[in-house]
């Protein structure tokens, strides 16, 4: 294997990676977890229930046989749709289908029915079914389910397998019941949805999450969730569903509106491109957000592409004085021999950890410059991609502005290449590889041009970074490199915060960097290499350093 290989060739040969399965986004599981009911002749047809064709009847409303209250019969097999009627009325759908299509709000006091079109339309049925007992007998079937957990960039929580082949009646009852409200939901909207819903269950605990996104894929028109959280569920126990306005580019802005789960009501909204939504960390220790959620299917939308980001320009390395940049490093790094051992290890792996990087003095007084209260913090976004904490540059205190220009300079840059092997200096020491013309980044970037872009970020309770396509920065060969600041050895895995790269298209995780207390860590990457920075959860508030400081740069040759 040649040296400038990439993550996804040195890393994944790898024994012992325990990683959270990545997909692109939530949409990407759709393969294996949420349910297409589809009504057919098979043996998943309720029996006594009427089906709509796959036909040109496909759109059509719900039959008689299948209104709420209804009791239907076939043979000796019985069931009864539970859903409250009187949100289901006549009067109440044609209100929602007026104030909708107006955009406008609506609330109903008899029902409690409640439209609302800020930031996008979404409508809570309260009260959804009128059983107790079956919406009790539903839950205790949905915590039978085996789940599987669900961990990558975009979320944390279970997950129940494909729904439409549940064996149990209430869950099949319920699965009816969605064909019911299909019907309604096409009154309401006039959006011609066919027979296909997608269903699944969905389970969190402490510290579970879903970041925001827009859920728009294929033919999702309608999103619903059907709560079964406990009675005394509140707002501070988190796992509130948080709407999100857009800006004039398509980015998700700020939440405008967070619903507190409430036990049995039904929560839908129109899917597009600018639904940006999240369901916030679930906060209690002790309660479990259940609920049953998917989509309801009909005609694809047009959807505009996606901006891309924007970063300010990677700059050349420039000069530094000898005893300030001998003063920072650990002389052990500095060392011929330990470089060439570390260089050696790195052209092996792409990766590598060096700890207690700086000199003892040093670190503690880039610790405490870093805390100070003038440093400008602006949480940068947007949330979909980002939610971080960004320090402005030109407000930084004299000792953090003198380690940007000790990472940025020409000493900085020749000490990288002695560790890595890559070119990032004219008097780095040419290797085999680049002797013989084979695969470098320089290569591929039509020549030497060694450069840097740098930033430093504040990393606290809520913060994440994202993989996602339109990250222009995964568009070339780079190296990064993280200093970690202000951590305490308290810190593991289970608290969120560490870099974990992924192949491009793929699930399986490459590499995961978790912060260390003085550490600087080493990571190559190609074109189909992505990372993400894993969403800190509350564990971290427990901490005695609920948080850390990371001076990121990324190197190119």
């Amino acid at each position: 294997m040649y040296k400038k290989k990439a993550c996804i060739e040195s890393l994944a040969s790898q024994e012992g990676q325990v990683s959270p399965n990545k997909a692109a986004k939530l949409d990407a599981d759709q393969s294996d977890s949420p349910v297409t009911v589809v009504a057919s002749d098979g043996e998943d047809t309720l029996p006594g229930f009427s089906t709509p064709s796959h036909g040109m009847d496909d759109t059509q409303t719900t039959p008689n046989s299948l209104l709420p209250g209804a009791t239907v019969a076939s043979g000796q097999n019985k069931r009864i749709s539970f859903i409250n009627e009187s949100i289901l009325s006549a009067n109440v759908q044609t209100q929602l289908q007026k104030n909708f299509e107006a955009s406008s709000d609506y609330f109903d006091d008899a029902t409690g029915v409640k439209l609302c079109h800020v930031p996008f339309r979404h409508c809570i049925l309260p009260n959804f079914i009128t059983s107790q007992d079956y919406v009790n007998d539903l839950e205790s079937a949905l915590l039978d389910l085996p789940l599987r957990d669900k961990n990558n960039d975009l979320y944390k929580f279970s997950q129940s397998r494909d729904l439409n082949h549940s064996k149990s009646s209430m869950i099949a009852s319920f699965r009816a019941m969605c064909e019911v409200v299909r019907g309604f939901l096409s009154g309401v909207t006039e959006i011609p949805l066919n027979s296909k819903i997608d269903l699944f269950c969905s389970q969190y605990k402490y510290t579970d999450v879903l970041l925001c996104h827009d859920d728009e894929l294929e033919e999702r028109r309608i999103a619903f969730i059907y709560y079964l959280v406990p009675e005394l569920w509140c707002q501070a126990d988190g796992g509130t569903l948080d709407l999100f306005d857009a800006t004039d580019l398509g980015h998700p802005k700020s939440i405008i509106k967070s619903v507190v789960p409430k036990r049995n009501s039904f929560l839908f909204f129109e899917v597009s491109a600018l639904s940006f939504h999240q369901v916030a960390e679930v906060l209690s220790e002790d309660k479990t957000r259940l609920s049953i959620s998917g989509w309801f299917h009909g005609p694809p939308l047009s959807r505009p592409e996606p901006p891309m980001d924007t970063l300010p320009p990677a700059v050349p390395y420039g000069g530094i004085e000898e005893d300030v940049f001998y003063a920072w490093f650990n002389p052990l790094y500095l060392a011929p021999d330990v470089q060439t051992d570390v260089r050696k290890r790195f052209e092996e792996d792409s990766e590598i950890e060096l700890t207690d990087f700086l000199q003892e003095e040093k670190y503690i007084a880039l610790m405490a410059a870093l805390k100070e209260e003038n440093i400008d913090w602006n949480l940068v976004g947007p949330a979909n991609k980002r939610n971080y904490y960004l320090a402005e540059q030109t407000k930084l205190p004299p000792m953090v502005i003198e380690f940007l220009r000790i990472i940025q300079s020409d000493a900085a840059f020749l000490v990288l290449s002695n560790l890595t092997g890559l070119r990032l200096h004219p008097l780095a020491p040419a290797d085999d590889d680049e002797d013989s013309g084979k695969s470098s980044s320089s290569v591929s970037n039509g020549g030497g041009n060694p450069r840097c872009r740098s930033e430093v970020r504040k990393w606290e309770h809520g913060c994440y970074t994202l993989a996602h396509d339109t990250d222009t920065e995964i568009q070339d060969f780079a190296l990064d490199v993280m200093m970690y600041v202000g951590c305490d050895n308290e810190w593991c895995f289970d608290n969120g915060g560490y870099t974990s790269y992924i192949a491009k298209g793929e699930d399986d995780e490459l590499l995961s960097v978790c912060p260390a207390k003085n550490s600087l860590a080493l990571v190559y990457r190609d074109k189909d290499t992505m990372r993400f920075v894993k969403h800190l959860n509350h564990r971290v508030t427990k901490l005695s350093s609920p948080g850390f400081f990371e001076i990121n740069a990324v190197y190119y040759e």
